[in-house]
């Protein structure tokens, strides 16, 4: 059977997404054709519905699955009415991040044959095989859907074992452009699971839904790594194809979860002779001064953390994050150690947060210094604890939220007119209120600047901050010239790196082009 996927990644980063390459290697291994539609402003004009719709009359496809994330639900919708108009026989399906997290929200739109959470691979697989011999497909595992006006919930399978799984088929994307796009990085996953319980996130939702459908005994079953061998093939393939891929990005929720894990993975990249540096994320709790060097010593070039809130408040009583700022300063203090640049995710704009508390957070990077740090605001994903928190103290405005395609540019809370001014200030300028608290030169300069922002009335700031990003390029550069330290805003909007990083970036650059070899493209947009 042919199976056409449709992956609406608009406003996002482009990337390859793991999961799809997983269910298209899973059903490529099981006698079944893929395709996909990939939407993403960076890679091509998004096409309008009428494209998608001759996409199919020429495909012909027996089954149309969508992967999708809470703020490209609603386009998915409209999408896939039209196709339920023009091809009222074929079945589609929709998995991912939200219909995971509110299947039953998802169900009751009536728009879907088929919803599925969790994992999908082997139950897609089932369904495409029923389908394909026309036998009753009312009791695949994961599944919902209508019988009549009957909802039928299936328990979802057990998670797939990644040691036995197929393999991934990165063709199903166009990698070479993507990777071109991204500067030549690409993203590898070398686990699946997170133990941690942020509510923010959906992985505390995911375990719940399989230790209550019976899909896992125990929440450590979600805990899963590829063999060290199949990701060493996997990278050698990949980067053979491509010679475009310089840099990797392992996208794996916590990459430092398993210590023997890192230890053994960094001691068979080394072997396997790789070149390229590489990225991982960690967390604070499981990071040590060891690991820093076997990572430095295997290539690791960034290191990323999720500091998100520098309030002990916030992160205890809205994060369900049990850290405190000394290990979070520890942890990257040891990574600085073997000289490794360290990256943090820093959340503003949180349910119940003051002022003050954002301002801690803005202290505690301008005391760490960390290499760069990407800033977002809070977005309230359904099904998620943060949203249930969220909705309890009635911050959420709906239409707000149906309308913000990402949690970069403006928030969907309700804080009152002041805080939500000063909410969407910070996010806009970030780096200068970090800036401004630091030790260095340049800190006097972004303390006016930062008095001169606060000190904007709404209309004031409304027609003034559509040419704040381009000052603070010239500003940055003028800087640079000078060897004054700071945060500049580079590679996205809202994320804010050394100078003395960019210098170094500058240099490797002018090297590469003196010597004819391909630039080495170390920027970040991930």
């Amino acid at each position: 059977m042919r199976i056409l996927f449709i992956y609406p990644s608009i406003d996002c980063p482009a990337g390859v997404n793991h999961g799809l390459v997983a269910l298209s290697g899973v059903l490529k291994h099981g006698g079944h054709e893929t395709q996909l539609v990939h939407v993403n402003e960076k890679l091509g004009a998004i096409p309008t519905t009428d494209e998608i719709l001759r996409e199919i009359e020429a495909y012909r496809p027996g089954l149309i699955g969508y992967s999708v994330m809470s703020q490209q639900y609603p386009w998915s919708c409209e999408v896939a009415q039209a196709v339920k108009a023009r091809f009222p026989k074929i079945p589609q399906i929709i998995g991912g991040v939200h219909c995971t997290m509110v299947p039953e929200d998802v169900l009751k739109d009536d728009i879907w044959d088929y919803v599925c959470p969790g994992e999908a691979e082997y139950p897609l697989l089932d369904l495409v095989n029923r389908l394909e011999r026309g036998e009753d497909t009312t009791t695949v595992s994961n599944m919902r859907m209508w019988n009549g006006g009957n909802p039928i919930v299936n328990p979802v399978a057990p998670f797939p074992n990644l040691e036995t799984i197929a393999p991934l088929d990165y063709d199903l994307f166009d990698v070479g452009h993507i990777v071109t796009v991204k500067k030549g990085w690409m993203g590898f996953l070398t686990s699946r699971g997170c133990p941690y319980k942020c509510t923010y996130c959906f992985n505390k939702e995911i375990v719940d839904l399989y230790v209550e459908e019976g899909g896992a005994k125990s929440p450590k079953e979600y805990l899963r790594h590829y063999p060290i061998e199949r990701m060493i093939g996997e990278i050698r393939d990949l980067t053979t194809r491509f010679p475009q891929i310089q840099t990797l990005i392992f996208d794996d929720d916590l990459f430092t979860l398993n210590k023997k894990y890192v230890y053994e993975f960094c001691q068979a990249y080394k072997k396997a002779g790789f070149r390229f540096p590489f990225v991982v994320n960690a967390h604070v709790q499981v990071f040590d001064r060891e690991m820093a060097g076997w990572l430095k010593d295997a290539g690791c070039m960034i290191v990323k953390y999720g500091l998100e809130s520098g309030s002990p408040r916030v992160r205890k009583e809205i994060l369900w994050r049990y850290m405190t700022n000394d290990v979070i300063e520890r942890s990257f203090a040891a990574a600085h150690e073997h000289d490794l640049h360290t990256s943090a995710f820093v959340m503003l704009g949180l349910p119940t947060e003051t002022r003050a508390e954002i301002e801690e957070t803005l202290e505690l990077c301008a005391r760490i210094k960390m290499g760069r740090y990407r800033w977002a605001i809070f977005f309230p994903f359904p099904g998620t604890a943060g949203y249930t928190i969220a909705q309890q103290h009635d911050l959420i405005d709906h239409d707000k939220a149906k309308r913000l395609g990402n949690y970069f540019d403006g928030s969907c809370l309700k804080f009152g007119e002041e805080h939500d001014l000063y909410v969407e200030k910070v996010g806009k300028l970030c780096s200068w209120y970090v800036n401004a608290l630091t030790d260095w030169p340049s800190a006097p300069i972004y303390q006016k600047l930062v008095r001169e922002v606060d000190a904007m009335d709404r209309k004031t700031w409304d027609a003034k901050k559509a040419g704040l990003l381009k000052y603070d390029r010239e500003l940055s550069d003028e800087l640079m010239e000078k060897d004054i330290t700071h945060y500049a805003i580079r590679y996205t909007h809202v994320m804010g790196v050394r100078s003395d990083f960019l210098k170094w970036e500058s240099q490797q650059l002018a090297k590469s082009k003196a010597t004819a070899a391909r630039p080495n493209n170390y920027t970040l947009d991930d």
